[in-house]
């Protein structure tokens, strides 16, 4: 079911926009809402007995053209009512949804939607940063724990009815696996170690504002990484006499980390690692080490230990994941099935 992670990365995200851009659509609450330059009326729709209110739409409108401007999208007015009317049929659908739980009698306990509040706030840096993404979202704590709690009731709903409805001796993830098989395909990686000496960053002295002084410090500086790059010369020349990678790693590397693994670095993917690290470790040969790399942390000696190449991973080993995406997929089925009937049944009006 829909984790609350959503949530919170919308706030954090709408609250990261406008900083970023220094909009202020978000924060005009007198200015009427429209959707390419029409105005919405107050009452969007009615499901049911339930009118929805168009506050949650120009919500989540506002929410969607800052993410997407984050994005580097913008939203042209000719496209708005395409995305209000799609928002606005999830939003029908979760009522519909919400109303039948609430028939079912189903409850959510307090102190679990306090929790998940709780969860999001905490993912703020600063309260003052949660208290700001409510207000830039319209919403208040009373609007969102009662978002909360209507999600926790529709989503308990759905595993009373859905879930006891799945066959799962009819689920095939054998099947899955032999259809998708490159789906299930480990990529090549590589068993690292290093040796690291760390320079400081020439852009630490620009904030030195005397000129005098930021000579002085950009000499220091400069001698500094001069010390570090012979230190990292010295380190390969014993290599190159023979001496062990490992020893050296031990004795002279500055990773706190790996040093007294030897310099291991474990076994990495190409682009999960230093892009410097990354793009040499996929050129060497097993067991070779490399000349000095500079990147933007100091000066590297790298050695490739192992290669583990591509291989199709065991079904046993991908079973369970399987078997989570093939109830993923049928519990999607199945709610998509309850949805057409309830659409069916329900009296439902769209006012824009």
């Amino acid at each position: 079911m829909k984790s609350f992670q959503s949530l919170y990365l919308q706030l954090f995200t709408v609250l990261l926009a406008l900083t970023a851009t220094g909009s202020l659509m978000a924060e005009t609450p007198d200015a009427p809402f429209t959707l390419n330059g029409r105005p919405v009326p107050k009452v969007v729709a009615q499901v049911n007995d339930t009118q929805l209110n168009s506050d949650f739409l120009e919500r989540e409108m506002v929410a969607f053209k800052l993410m997407s401007l984050q994005q580097g999208r913008e939203i042209k007015p000719e496209s708005e009512d395409k995305i209000a009317r799609k928002i606005l049929q999830g939003k029908i659908e979760e009522e519909l949804i919400y109303q039948k739980a609430r028939l079912a009698s189903v409850q959510v306990p307090d102190e679990i939607i306090l929790k998940e509040i709780e969860k999001i706030e905490q993912q703020f840096p600063d309260p003052k940063l949660f208290e700001r993404a409510l207000a830039i979202q319209h919403l208040t704590r009373g609007s969102l724990r009662e978002k909360i709690e209507r999600q926790l009731v529709a989503e308990k709903y759905l595993r009373q009815v859905i879930v006891p409805k799945i066959d799962r001796d009819q689920l095939d993830p054998k099947a899955h696996y032999e259809n998708n098989q490159s789906a299930f395909m480990k990529p090549k990686m590589y068993d690292v170690s290093h040796i690291f000496v760390a320079t400081l960053d020439a852009s630490s002295q620009k904030q030195v504002a005397d000129p005098a002084s930021r000579k002085k410090a950009q000499r220091i500086l400069d001698g500094i990484n001069k010390e570090a790059h012979d230190r990292i010369s010295a380190i390969a020349e014993k290599l190159d006499k023979g001496e062990i990678f490992s020893k050296l790693a031990k004795e002279f590397s500055e990773d706190e980390t790996s040093k007294e693994k030897g310099g291991s670095l474990g076994v990495l993917l190409p682009g999960t690692t230093i892009p410097e690290i990354s793009a040499t470790m996929t050129k060497l040969a097993l067991g070779e080490s490399s000349g000095v790399i500079e990147s933007s942390y100091g000066y590297h000696i790298i050695r490739l230990n192992k290669i583990i190449d591509s291989r199709l991973a065991p079904f046993e080993e991908v079973k369970s994941d399987i078997l989570n995406l093939l109830m993923v997929r049928e519990t999607q089925k199945l709610k998509e099935q309850l949805l057409t009937r309830l659409k069916k049944s329900a009296d439902i009006k769209i006012f824009i």
